[in-house]
């Protein structure tokens, strides 16, 4: 059983914290996670079977990039981003209720909280995207937002929240708390670029196994990777929602001294 914490706690100790987060609460994301490897999966094999089909090839980066370029791959793959942020969003909302030992909540309905906020998450998600690259032309403004920002999901989804007060929130939240937010996220994103490394490492492998060109191997290899997302998809958002709750703790014991 998981128990949130009840004081805030250093770098490692929100780390550890998510972990636990992440395994008590996979078995009820897993369904979730599940649905969002086979959007991806699908987009993959459609990816495989359109350029098959318009006599383009896929390997190499320029020629991938002419088929990714194509209308009916960028309006899939939109669509598939929007749906995946409904997806995330019924992570949070999942794991939420399990820091909060809740346990009627179905992954049905947290699928369904998802996609009746997708709307202004998609806005949020714009106007943050917009922000970041916007200061990334002056390189430390935009290293700075996308950091003080990026708890605007956990705060959209925990606290039902709009779009602009999300953003807002977040800032809030992680003021005073740069590093610490920056610290706990890079491990997780280094985390889940280790994975990745680890699943083109198979993926190699099964290349050395037929010929990379063919349809069939092209979506074996694909499907490794998509596959890996039943158990990669949950794990950022469990460290968003144990840092957001850490961030919790630190503001309310300031607000006390």
């Amino acid at each position: 059983m998981y128990q949130k914490p009840s004081q805030p706690a250093l770098i490692g100790g929100v780390v550890d914290d998510a972990v636990k987060l992440y395994r008590a609460s996979f078995r009820r994301c897993a369904p979730i996670a599940l649905l969002g490897a086979l959007i991806s999966a699908a987009l993959d094999v459609f990816v495989i079977a359109f350029a098959h089909h318009e006599g383009m090839p896929l390997t190499g980066l320029e020629a991938a990039l002419k088929v990714y370029q194509q209308p009916p791959i960028v309006a899939m793959g939109l669509l598939q981003v929007v749906v995946l942020l409904a997806l995330l969003g019924a992570l949070l909302v999942m794991q939420n209720a399990v820091a909060n030992e809740d346990t009627r909540l179905g992954a049905g309905r947290a699928i369904g909280i998802g996609f009746t906020r997708l709307g202004r998450f998609v806005i949020a998600t714009l106007i943050y995207v917009a922000l970041t690259v916007l200061g990334c032309l002056l390189i430390i403004p935009g290293i700075y937002l996308s950091n003080v920002l990026c708890l605007y999901p956990v705060v959209m989804y925990v606290e039902d929240t709009g779009a602009l007060q999300s953003l807002e929130l977040s800032r809030r939240l992680t003021l005073g708390y740069w590093w610490h937010t920056a610290t706990v996220l890079g491990v997780a994103v280094a985390f889940w670029l280790l994975i990745a490394m680890m699943v083109d490492f198979a993926a190699s492998l099964v290349m050395l196994l037929g010929n990379p060109d063919t349809a069939g191997m092209q979506s074996a290899i694909q499907l490794i990777g998509d596959a890996t997302n039943v158990f990669v998809l949950p794990m950022l958002p469990a460290a968003m929602t144990a840092l957001y709750n850490d961030l919790q703790l630190r503001h309310r014991g300031e607000r006390r001294a």
